[in-house]
């Protein structure tokens, strides 16, 4: 192979080019949310002229997205019939045996992602393995992250698997190209999610941490939340001290601080002499914290404020824990400041950050993704922010909502007409998820209320900027350039060499911003290094590389905050950032090397 001749970038390359790394740097300083950070790329390019506004409005009408938008309500029914939950169950079994039950786990989840988003899978299983944890004395630590893992390696599988797959798929068909078959990304997939399952099941465990040893028995959580309790004038506390109180020596509890007239003393010694209106700042576990509030007189310090803002029954309180999500308007912000009470109409009665003791006041936190946050709110919490961008719900003490167990049969059959159809070649994928979706509404499996809500505009947003991004990309040259310093510099170690080559960028950028946006930025890099290599657009090679970026984009193993699964877990697993490296680092190579080895096999 002849070395290929690098163009000159013209002033649109250089701007393009600016952007991008730009762009990156702000998301790998989370100094903007992702869909802000893109969207105001997107607009720059747009306003200069770098690309043309019918370029730029393909990405909101390109198939994958709209795909993902219809997919949105069906996963929404399924959450709602209840059939996860009751399957969720089933699936951990009775077994102590931790290799036993990671098979038993790891399997079923992977499956099942194939075909539904795995967003609402993990967030439904989090609590039944945290459940099964604690009967059976397994910090929740060995189990959360390999479930997400799963659920990220079922979704390689298949077309809809996720969403990654169908923004590609998307692109391709833009290109001129036939879109992703049904199963045709499996080839590449399932050898990929084949080795990831071994790993997890026989390895894993052994590079997972074990903090059951850092808490007590309780809960099986290993997670220290921060709670400020105020004492109330018919507290049994007011005059004795701290020692007398017994606040001393608390198993999983420790008091930080207590502030009185707007002055904080700690450490707080055994002989302080406890007051009317004193704010104890205690950190511990949530077992313990709930504790607590069984003490007469001694409350949360936002709860009475909370009852008198909300006009209800504190009989209809409740107590909640959900996760900041990566693109929440919270992050960056101080709770005080975000007026959380009076947004939610909910009181963060306790915070929780994974590998940090927080010690400052509640009201001064400032919020970042991945925060569990213990609320006491109203018993309708969970029905008007269970699908909110702002946080995932991960637990709650009380119903979430009537469960519609009898449309459960309807539901599935419904998803499994819509993955039949395109299966098939009956209908496209983008038609027979739209008809899975208002069959769906048609024939009240999920309100239109509840359809609506479960649409993530902000994900919509990131896809269809990111793709804008993409064909700024490749209309200055930037892909043609990357491409041939690609294929130049690998040239000389074999034809999958620079397969190999595009794929480990594009899974280091997933890692580092978004995986839809380096999905959207490198797939006009296949597609040029494809095409110096010699490969025609509707080539079996070609395609390898198109669908090898929709793979290595969604394995981002390395990082809480790559994936909403990854984050849905942080928290609850007590986890701490470099949990993820230790086992997610391997499971990238893992994935990017068999996956890269399974489409030279194939489609070579």
């Amino acid at each position: 192979m002849t070395t290929i001749e690098v163009v000159t970038l013209t002033w649109q390359g250089w701007l393009a080019l600016f952007v991008v790394l730009a762009t990156v740097v702000i998301l790998i300083q989370e100094w903007l949310s992702p869909e802000v950070a893109l969207s105001s790329a997107f607009g720059l390019l747009l306003a200069s002229g770098v690309i043309d506004v019918n370029s730029a409005m393909d990405g909101f009408a390109n198939h994958g997205v709209l795909t993902i938008a219809a997919l949105f309500i069906v996963a929404q029914a399924v959450s709602e019939s209840g059939g996860l939950t009751t399957g969720a169950i089933q699936v951990m079994g009775k077994s102590s045996s931790l290799i036993r039950v990671y098979a038993r786990m790891v399997f079923p989840v992977t499956a099942i992602s194939a075909f539904l988003n795995n967003t609402p899978v993990v967030a439904i299983f989090v609590p039944v393995v945290r459940a099964w944890a604690e009967r059976f004395n397994v910090s929740p630590s060995k189990l959360l992250i390999p479930l997400s893992y799963a659920s990220i390696l079922g979704g390689m599988c298949t077309l809809i698997g996720t969403s990654t797959n169908l923004v590609v798929s998307g692109m391709m068909k833009d290109h001129g190209a036939e879109p992703i078959g049904m199963f045709e990304i499996t080839w590449i997939g399932l050898p990929a999610a084949v080795v990831g399952i071994v790993f997890l099941v026989f390895v894993a465990h052994r590079l997972l941490p074990n903090r059951e040893d850092l808490t007590m028995r309780m809960a099986g959580e290993a997670r220290e939340y921060l709670v400020e309790m105020v004492i109330q004038s018919n507290c049994g506390l007011i005059g004795q001290t701290v020692e007398e109180g017994g606040l001393r020596g608390l198993q999983g509890l420790y008091l930080v601080s207590v502030e009185r007239d707007e002055k904080v003393f700690g450490p707080v010694a055994p002989d302080f002499a406890l007051r009317e209106k004193d704010k104890l700042r205690f950190t511990g576990l949530v077992s313990t914290i709930v504790d607590l509030q069984q003490i007469k007189g001694l409350v949360p310090a936002e709860e009475a404020e909370l009852q008198q803002s909300s006009k209800r029954d504190p009989r209809e309180i409740r107590l909640f824990e959900v996760v900041v999500a990566t693109g929440s308007p919270l992050v960056g912000q101080g709770i005080r400041q975000a007026g959380f009470r009076y947004r939610y109409d909910a009181a963060i009665i306790a915070v929780h950050r994974s590998g940090q003791r927080i010690v400052s006041k509640i009201g001064d936190i400032i919020l970042k993704a991945g925060d569990t946050l213990m609320l006491e709110a109203p018993q309708d919490f969970a029905q008007r922010w269970y699908n909110s961008t702002h946080f995932y719900l991960v637990s709650q003490i009380g119903d979430m909502g009537r469960v519609r167990h009898e449309q459960a049969g309807r539901v599935f059959l419904t998803i499994a007409a819509m993955i039949l159809m395109p299966a098939f070649n009956i209908l496209p994928m983008v038609i027979s998820a739209f008809c899975a979706a208002v069959f769906l509404v048609v024939t009240r499996s999920i309100s239109v209320a509840s359809a609506a809500r479960s649409i993530n505009l902000p994900i919509l947003v990131v896809i269809a900027c990111a793709l804008g991004i993409g064909k700024a990309i490749e209309s200055t040259g930037l892909a043609h350039i990357a491409a041939a310093f690609l294929v130049n510099a690998v040239q000389d170690w074999g034809v999958v060499a620079p397969l190999l080559a595009v794929m480990v960028l594009t899974n280091v950028f997933t890692e580092l911003v978004t995986n839809k946006a380096s999905a959207a930025m490198f797939f006009p890099v296949a597609i040029a290094t494809a095409s110096e290599m010699g490969y025609g657009m509707e080539s079996p090679q070609m395609r390898a590389f198109q669908m090898c970026i929709a793979l290595s984009a969604a394995a981002s193993f390395a990082t809480p905050l790559g994936y909403q699964t990854n984050l849905i877990v942080y928290g609850p697993g007590g986890y701490r950032y470099t949990d993820f490296l230790k086992v997610g680092i391997p499971m990238n190579l893992l994935t990017v090397v068999t996956g890269a080895v399974a489409a030279w096999y194939f489609f070579f």
